[in-house]
């Protein structure tokens, strides 16, 4: 039986991972900063191994090598933004283990703000001549015309650098969003309302430094759509859309509505087309009342509602698994539309 690594388990992802996981046949080995009896996975798992925290640096990816290489693992599947992008530029530490997922290019394309938005302005861009096709080329490839117009639904935020604009120009532009370049999980993220807000954003962003890492952004009021999106080796795209009525304050979805939309599905697969996606991913939208989808940020990892997408009959985290292991996607989505909602339980993690 060949053993998957996976990270962070008391994530929000981590249950649906380790409960797919297991049911394609891993052995799973899970790793967190804290004790297991405080971890409710941590019963989950084939085995459990408390590692220092991802700013640890260098102790945190030792140990990650070394249990690695003590369990001979096949890959990683790191669940949070802060791991993936260190594990992103260690790659070469765990070999022969291999991290399941996207491409090196690909996780920071996805991960700057500039960049994967401008992935989505040449999505969009395209239109009708540049949709793909669920089963397109490997590189690049899997382009058709026979979809209308993505332009018409679908758009990027207007986003300026923070550093570009004065104080009296931003006070003219609010309602506002501020936030990092390379953000993760809301964090660093300012919503600014009245002159106060930006008064006291701007106040906290110098003293942490980052000024010119921030960017500007109209605030858009409409519900958060998530998209879990796998895209394989050939192109293939399936993707299972979310509208998230509750969420936590990181953006973890609490309560949503499942729904199928195949032009949204088209547009996610088109950015992931041009930001060289391989694997699974979320993507994170608005929707104005005029029906228009705003492009928000692609997170190259499992996302937290990963399993109402399993909840709606689609696996996402399976098909991830089908993708690095060299399987074809289906050629059809098994996603229904369903409302659906987190439940939390008690679970006896040691006995006293």
């Amino acid at each position: 039986m060949q053993t998957l690594i996976v990270t962070a388990i008391g994530s929000f992802s981590a249950s649906a991972v380790i409960r797919s996981c297991r049911a394609c046949g891993f052995r799973v080995v899970g790793t967190e900063i804290h004790d297991p009896e405080d971890i409710a996975e941590s019963a989950d798992v084939d085995r459990f191994v408390k590692v220092p925290r991802f700013d640890a640096g260098d102790a945190y990816l030792a140990a990650l090598s070394e249990i690695a290489r003590e369990e001979r693992a096949l890959a990683i599947l790191p669940l949070t933004d802060a791991e993936l992008d260190l594990l992103n530029l260690h790659r070469a530490l765990f070999r022969p283990a291999e991290l399941w997922v996207s491409p090196e290019e690909a996780v920071r394309a996805a991960r700057n703000k500039e960049t994967s938005r401008a992935a989505a302005v040449r999505a969009f861009a395209d239109g009708g001549e540049a949709v793909p096709r669920t089963g397109g080329g490997s590189e690049g490839g899997g382009r058709a015309a026979s979809l209308p117009d993505l332009s018409a639904r679908f758009s990027v935020i207007p986003t300026e650098r923070l550093g570009d604009l004065g104080e009296e120009a931003l006070f003219q532009k609010l309602p506002l969003i501020l936030k990092p370049v390379d953000g993760r999980s809301s964090e660093g993220l300012f919503r600014v309302r009245t002159p106060r807000d930006l008064s006291g954003a701007l106040r906290a962003i110098r003293e942490a430094g980052r000024k010119t890492a921030y960017l500007v952004q109209p605030l858009l009021e409409g519900p958060v759509v998530c998209v879990d999106t796998v895209r394989g080796r050939d192109g293939a795209c399936i993707s299972v859309p979310r509208e998230e009525h509750r969420r936590t304050f990181n953006g973890a979805g609490l309560s949503v509505r499942v729904f199928r939309d195949p032009l949204l599905e088209a547009a996610c697969a088109e950015i992931a087309r041009e930001l060289g996606i391989l694997g699974c991913v979320n993507f994170e939208f608005i929707r104005t009342e005029d029906g228009r989808y705003h492009f928000l940020e692609c997170n190259p990892r499992f996302s937290g509602g990963t399993g109402f997408s399993a909840a709606a009959g689609c696996d996402v985290v399976k098909l991830h698994l089908d993708v690095f292991t060299g399987k074809a996607l289906p050629r059809e989505n098994p996603a229904s539309g369903c409302f659906a909602a987190k439940k939390y339980i008690e679970v006896v993690t040691k006995a006293c």
